[in-house]
């Protein structure tokens, strides 16, 4: 009873969801047909991840996935979104570890890291961002942490199209960041900036890249990144099943 709950949920997220609703009707069709076989497996990640490739098969989309939620998933302690130190030669590295909001319940945590991870390198002479194994995010901290790279006049960075929704949203570089009190204070503008990417490099992570590479802000160096377009939510199914829905 709970995969096909978990099942009907998830053909209900993507017919009243997903981004392409021409690619949901054929995703909705895939799903029922194979209803059988995902319930004849033996465990829920052989379940979630024959779905996920079924899925993957349709629509080509890396960020539609069922994964099983593992009771322990919360209680991991993660990285720091964001660290900064010095190399040789006056050069730094700032690493950045994913890319999350900052406009919901720990958003003022995750612009602090940020700002701190910046601000302790502004005395370099050029400046590394590492996004290797950064696996995306939220546009929101994307375009904070692009503002400590750029003057503090307002850039567009993307703007996004969303299913049901004829008013496309927009993401722009921040006119004020969070040390900023009295006046504009952008010490890394100016300064010589590399971003390194890798096969692992996704989502929002790309999006940082690329968005500097189209300012002609930063030089990218590394492997083709992952490939991952397109602005997605997590559903939890069940309380046991997390469902990536792009919309």
């Amino acid at each position: 009873m709970l995969r096909e709950n978990v099942l009907n949920r998830t053909i209900e997220l993507i017919g009243e969801q997903y981004l392409f609703p021409d690619i949901a009707s054929k995703l909705i069709q895939c799903l029922r047909i194979n209803i059988p076989a995902y319930l004849s497996l033996n465990t829920d990640e052989a379940f979630a991840s024959a779905i996920t490739r079924d899925m993957f098969d349709v629509a080509h989309d890396i960020h539609l996935t069922l994964t099983p939620r593992h009771p322990n998933d919360t209680e991991r302690t993660p990285p720091l979104i964001a660290d900064g130190r010095f190399l040789n030669h006056n050069i730094a590295i700032v690493t950045i570890t994913r890319f999350p909001s900052v406009q919901n319940g720990r958003g003022v945590e995750a612009m602090h890291e940020i700002s701190d991870a910046f601000m302790f390198v502004t005395e370099a002479r050029g400046v590394i961002i590492d996004v290797r194994d950064n696996p995306g995010g939220d546009g929101s901290s994307v375009a904070l942490a692009t503002s400590y790279l750029v003057p503090p006049e307002p850039q567009l960075l993307a703007r996004y199209h969303m299913r049901g929704n004829d008013t496309p949203g927009e993401n722009w570089t921040w006119e004020k960041l969070p040390h900023e009190v009295n006046r504009p204070y952008r010490p890394l503008a100016n300064k010589s900036v590399c971003v390194l990417v890798s096969k692992n490099t996704f989502s929002a992570a790309e999006e940082f890249a690329y968005n500097l590479q189209q300012m002609k802000r930063a030089t990218i160096i590394g492997e083709r990144t992952k490939g991952g377009a397109h602005p997605s939510k997590r559903h939890l199914i069940e309380d046991a099943f997390v469902l990536s829905l792009p919309f």
